[in-house]
This record gives C-alpha cells, structure tokens and sequence, in this order.
C-alpha cells in the first residue's frame, strides 16, 4: 500500500510537472503570436496573415487559426476553415474578457467530425490536443482570437512509460521487500519457535531442554539466558533429588541401627544388664545423631525460606576468643593445642548466635580432624575493609578432588570417618549460608597430610570501615 501511494503520487506529480511546463511554452507562444498578428488584422492583409501562420505553424509543428470577433475563421494555417464559424470554450472565455486560456481534447471522443476536424493540429494525428486562446487587441479594444492549436500525445506517451516504468520498479522492490521480509521474519521467528519448544518441553518436565545460540543478538541474547535458567532448574532439581535421597539415607542409618539394636533388646533371653545398659546408651547416642539431623536441616529449610538475622553491632574479636575458649577443654581431651591471636579489635554487624555457630563449627572441624598431638590456630586480622578470621589446622587435610564441594549438603570426604566423629554432612552447608548471609565469603585450603586451613571474610561495619 505505501509503495502504491508513492507510485501514483511519483506520476502524479510528474504528469503535472510536464503539462504544466508544456502550458507555459505554447501559452506563451500564442501570446507572442497574438501581439504579431494585431497590426495584420487591424490592417486585414489576409495574404501576410496567412503567409505569417504558415510559417509559424511549420516552426512551433502547430496549427493556428485567426478569428474575428464574431469567431469567424479569417485565417487557417491548414487552409481549411477559412470562412467557417468556429467556437470553444477557450475563445469564448478570451471574448468575454480573459486575456488567454487553454484546455485539452481527446481528438477521438470530441463530438462532431467537423470539430475533430478543427482541434486536429495535423490531419493524420488522432490524438491528445492542446488548445490555446489567446486575444488579440489594438489600442485597448479586443478586435480578434488567435487559436493555437498543438499536439500533446507525446507528453501522455511520456508519461505512460514513466508510469510504466514506475509501477514495473515498484513491482521489483516491492517483490524484493517481501522476500527479504520473509527472509527476517524467518530469522526471527525461527528462535521464536525454538525458545517456544524449549518452554513448552521444561514445562513438561523436561529440565534438560536447550535451546541454539546463533550470533550475537538480542535472541541469541534471550537463548543465553533460556538456558542458562534451564541449566540452573536442572541443577536444582538434581540438588533437591540428591537432598532427598542422602536426607533419607542419613534418617534411615541411625533408625536401622536403633531398630537393631530394640530387636536385639526385645529377643534377648534371658536379660543381660551389662549388654542391655551398652544397647540403651548406643541408642541414646543414634537419637542425639538424629536430632541433630533433623535440627540441621531445619536450620537449611529456615535459609532457604528466607531466615531474618537479628542484626546488631558486635566484637567479632570477642567472639572468637569466647568460642576459643568453650571449645579448649575438647581440644585438651584429644591431644592438641588450640590458640587465639586476634590482632585487631574489628566489629561487624551481623546476628551473634549464627556467627557464634559459625565459628564454632569451623573449629570444632579443625578438632576432630587433627590428630592427637597436632594444632589448631585462630586468628583476626583486618583486610581493607573486612575482618578475615582463619582457622588453620595440622589435621589430615582434605584431598584436592573433594576441595570444591565439601560445602556442599551431605558431602563427606570420609564418609566412614565422619560418622564415628559425630558428623552430619550438613554443617560446613550451615556454615557457608550464614557467612553468604552476612555478606561474606568462606573459602578452604588444605593439603593432604599437612592439613588444612579455612578463611572467613566479613565485612565491617560502616564505622570501623571508614576508620
């Protein structure tokens, strides 16, 4: 539709341009002919009249006519209506006072032979015509018509080759248009389509969906970002699956090892009071294992829910001394020296009881996996705008493989080990998201045999900061 308005508009304009500039020239030249033949008719020399329009006629490739003004023809330059009345709208606009004017004919539709005969600037043409009126006076007084009569079938050939020209190219670039149209509505709706079946399978189920990355766009942009989601849902998903089934390995083992354990009590015949004391306190210890259990991923579910910190201003130094202290006299029970060296006094704002339990399980850990005999060092320092506590250990260490998961839930480096030393799995877990929940971040480095070191950063609060 757009291409079809500038078309028709484009001839449009271009038809007017051109008669509009053909007007002008014969207009002009019938005025200039008119002021020629004033002193011929004033003087009626008919012979210089005729001779005069002959040649004009044969210069301009015209026809002109000679009317009094009672619109009798005095001269023709085709000597064929020498004598005869003739009329238009032209001459009788001119007579009535207008000092030109002029109109087109179809000389094939302009009513009578006669007057057919008459518009026809030359006898073998059937075509367009302008006519041309133009007044002829002497001393203020119209005293005669001078009719110019031209043929302009050229300037509507022109303008239908332009026309057809016009419409040919709009044809072209419209077809153009369309298919390079189609061609980027492919582009486009191509990974559309495939985003579409992507959604459509992950809404199905099928957390695996992926989708193809072509280019650097916006879509490719969109395709990034689809499977990137996808990916994450995956991996949450595994996540949740794995939760659930180590969730239930981990509350099935002390309740298998309880059940046992009550059988073992209940078939027992006749009662052995030693045994019987040893089975009830093994299932006082698998209840206290389960508890804790049940009590560590409660703790996980109120995180993952969103858990609100009670926020307040507190001596990070002080508190690592204090949790030092609580856990000396297990260190002294096992064999192994436990230190503290706060160098600077930091304060941070965070919740006192989940920083409590965060420190106190990383030294707990250095505990129970440092032999008798080895060492655990705690100290803080300040690191530009954060306070970094280490805990570092001369224990067994922890392999390289195992390094980067080992705050992953339910993830043992000894699963044997971990069990006779009271461990859940889930505690290093606990641990990170509170530290992630104070703005923090908690890494591991160790070395097998050597043992191992973990580093907590937390950020100070906002004037300890700036100081």
């Amino acid at each position: 539709m757009a291409f079809s308005v500038i078309g028709f508009s484009l001839i449009q304009l271009v038809g007017e341009y051109l008669f509009t500039q053909r007007t002008r020239d014969d207009q002009r030249i019938a005025e200039a002919l008119a002021e020629e033949f004033s002193d011929y008719l004033v003087s009626f020399d008919v012979r210089a009249m005729y001779d005069a329009a002959l040649e004009a006629s044969r210069a301009e490739q015209c026809r002109i006519l000679v009317l009094d003004p009672m619109c009798v023809v005095q001269v023709d330059s085709a000597s064929a209506m020498n004598g005869s009345r003739f009329i238009t709208r032209e001459i009788g606009s001119v007579l009535a006072g207008a000092p030109s004017d002029y109109g087109f004919y179809d000389v094939g539709n302009a009513g009578t032979y006669w007057f057919r005969a008459t518009l026809t600037a030359f006898p073998e043409a059937d075509a367009m015509t302008g006519v041309y009126a133009a007044g002829i006076t002497s001393g203020g007084s119209r005293i005669g018509v001078l009719v110019y009569i031209s043929q302009v079938q050229e300037i509507y050939e022109s303008l239908r080759d332009i026309q057809v020209k016009i419409m040919s190219w709009m044809v072209i670039v419209a077809l153009a248009v369309l298919l390079v149209n189609m061609l980027v509505l492919r582009t486009i709706t191509r990974p559309i389509g495939e985003l579409n079946e992507g959604i459509s399978r992950m809404g199905k189920g099928d957390l695996s969906a992926r989708v193809s990355v072509r280019g650097k766009n916006e879509f490719s942009d969109l395709a990034k970002a689809f499977n990137s989601m996808s990916e994450r849902l995956e991996q949450l998903d595994n996540s949740r699956n794995q939760f659930v089934s180590n969730a239930s390995h981990e509350l099935k083992t002390p309740l298998s090892t309880m059940k046992i354990l009550i059988e073992t009590l209940l078939y027992q015949d006749p009662m052995d009071t030693g045994m019987t004391k040893e089975f009830l306190n093994d299932i006082n210890q698998e209840i206290d294992r389960l508890s804790r259990i049940v009590s560590d991923l409660l703790t996980l579910v109120n995180i993952d829910d969103g858990i609100k910190l009670n926020l307040e201003e507190l001596d990070i130094g002080a508190l690592l001394q204090d949790q030092v202290k609580r856990l000396t006299p297990l260190a002294r029970e096992n064999g192994i020296e436990l230190d503290c060296s706060v160098k600077d006094s930091l304060e941070v704002n965070g919740d006192t009881l989940k920083l409590q339990q965060v420190v106190y399980n990383i030294i707990d850990n250095a505990i129970k996996y440092t032999p008798r005999g080895g060492e655990v060092h705690c100290t803080l320092a300040r690191s530009g705008k954060t306070a970094v506590i280490r805990v570092a250990d001369t224990g067994v260490g922890i392999p390289e493989a195992d390094l980067p998961h080992i705050f992953d839930r339910f993830y043992r480096v000894d699963k044997a080990r971990s069990r006779e030393t009271g461990g859940t799995g889930l505690g290093l877990s606990i641990v990170r998201q509170f530290v992630l929940l104070h703005g923090g971040s908690i890494e591991a480095k160790s070395t097998l045999g050597k043992g191992s070191t973990f580093i907590i950063e937390l950020p100070l609060s906002g004037r300890k900061a700036e100081a």
